[in-house]
């Protein structure tokens, strides 16, 4: 599945719109990740623990939009955006929340 975030494709022509597909992700820290994450932030460097946390989330989002959008009969999406935004405190555990969003369209041969 061909995803962009720009709305058309140079050189190729979108046959059929389906419409607006979403997928929406939501992940707990964990207590672990939630304290050696403050930890990391409080002395400086990268918690590789939420780093991979972030990318797992991004991952399942997209491949959810994908599922929706072959569901629909595209084979890909234009205008598409995520957005990944923390629910709570790190210190409560937190939530990680990640949104997609993409038009689901044919086009031509890809």
């Amino acid at each position: 599945m061909l995803i962009v975030t720009s709305p058309a494709l140079d050189g190729k022509s979108i046959k059929k719109y389906h419409g607006a597909v979403f997928a929406q992700v939501v992940t707990g820290f964990g207590v672990g990740k939630s304290l050696f994450g403050s930890l990391r932030s409080f002395v400086g460097g990268r918690s590789e623990g939420h780093e991979e946390l972030i990318v797992s989330i991004r991952k399942d989002a997209i491949r959810d939009l994908i599922t929706e959008a072959e569901g629909m009969g595209a084979n890909a999406i234009v205008g598409f955006s995520i957005d990944i935004e923390m629910i709570g405190s790190s210190s409560d555990g937190g939530l990680l929340k990640a949104h997609a969003m993409g038009t689901a369209v044919v086009v031509e041969s890809l």
